[in-house]
């Protein structure tokens, strides 16, 4: 018989995801912009227009730089609505020799000020504890590992990420502690001819 013998610190992995939720607003502001009805740092007038201004904006970092390409992360915007906001975080190029690349859905809870992940790699539906064994062979906490692993991905973006100055667009001025995510001029940018199709993630109900 399986035993489950995980005992859940719900406290600590709800400070993981509200943690998160203030990481993805550092390297992202517009989510603070949506989350306060800031419409006019949106350039919309309403929040209909907002939520769909929202959908395909696209944040990318470099992380590294290879001899052919640079490691970037990219943060992109897949659903907006008034309380909710679904995100996609890669990481390129594709590295098929000896790893798989991280990416995953994120789904921000702007009432709420918590973000978790509902899609890593595929895997969705993630339980809070798992019985040892099962037959997806995930760890007893998996669903805490993967929202950590995020925590730590996204405080290296904010740590040695840089994005591009683009002309045109408005970038964070550097706060007086000079931390390394609106030091390096973060850039978000809409990629229209880029946008992606909605889709349907499992989660909680976002309406």
């Amino acid at each position: 018989m399986p035993k489950n013998r995980y005992s859940i610190d719900l406290i600590k992995q709800m400070a993981e995801c509200d943690a998160n939720y203030i990481r993805l607003l550092r390297l992202m502001p517009v989510l603070a912009a949506h989350r306060q009805r800031d419409f006019a740092s949106l350039g919309v007038d309403n929040a209909a227009q907002a939520e769909k201004a929202l959908e395909g904006m696209r944040t990318v970092f470099t992380l590294a730089d290879l001899a052919t390409e640079p490691v970037t992360v990219e943060i992109t915007v897949l659903e907006a609505f008034k309380y909710t906001t679904t995100l996609e975080i890669v990481q390129r190029p594709v590295l098929r020799e000896w790893m798989t690349n991280p990416s995953m859905l994120i789904r921000v809870y702007h009432d709420a000020s918590t973000a978790e992940v509902v899609s890593y790699q595929g895997h969705k539906n993630l339980q809070v504890r798992y019985p040892q064994p099962n037959a997806k062979m995930y760890q007893s906490d998996e669903k805490g590992q993967v929202n950590q692993f995020l925590g730590e991905w996204l405080s290296h973006c904010l740590t040695v990420g840089r994005a591009p100055r683009l002309s045109g667009l408005a970038t964070q001025r550097p706060p007086p502690n000079g931390r390394v995510a609106h030091l390096h001029r973060l850039s978000i940018y809409r990629l229209a001819s880029q946008r992606r199709p909605r889709r349907l993630h499992a989660g909680r109900e976002h309406h």
